[in-house]
């Protein structure tokens, strides 16, 4: 499996890029990265970042893929960039930087409804209310690199397509 994050944008209404906002003393991006490290290889992280971040991401973890991507456009665009530097052969979360998903039980128990469904996404569901991180299959990530950048949303692809939602007690 792999971990796909969302991280480019400007967030003019967060009052800067959340990449950057301190939560516990560090960055979002930095505490996310610690996060996908326990879980993931490095090889296996992707990152939307933009491009004037370079420098500074790679001094985060030069393994991880750190994507440049325009942050003034839709992050439906920054998934499909993530999805043309990467191989689609395995199953692959989605969130954004700013979603505080740091719960292992989250990402184990989405991971092992994956193994046993013939669904295009798994997803966390709490309270009737469907969550982060989505877990997209191989042939969705495959049909979603197909999309227009511009006008396409993953929750709204997500309707038309069979999704197994786990219910969750957080």
């Amino acid at each position: 499996m792999k971990s796909y994050l969302l991280a480019a944008g400007r967030g003019r209404r967060a009052g800067g890029p959340k990449a950057w906002l301190i939560h516990d003393r560090r960055p979002l991006l930095e505490v996310q990265l610690d996060f996908l490290l326990r879980r993931f290889l490095p090889e296996e992280v992707f990152i939307s970042i933009q491009a004037e971040w370079l420098a500074r991401c790679r001094a985060l973890n030069r393994a991880v893929f750190w994507v440049p991507t325009d942050p003034d456009l839709p992050a439906f665009a920054s998934l499909l960039k993530l999805l043309t530097v990467s191989t689609r052969e395995d199953w692959a979360f989605v969130h954004h930087v700013d979603m505080p998903v740091w719960e292992p039980a989250l990402f184990d128990s989405l991971a092992a409804r994956a193994a046993t469904t013939e669904a295009d996404a798994v997803a966390p569901r709490h309270k009737g209310r469907r969550g982060h991180p989505v877990l997209l299959s191989p042939r969705a990530q495959a049909e979603l690199a197909k999309v227009d950048p511009l006008r396409g949303r993953l929750d709204r692809w997500l309707a038309f397509r069979r999704v197994d939602d786990v219910e969750m007690p957080f």
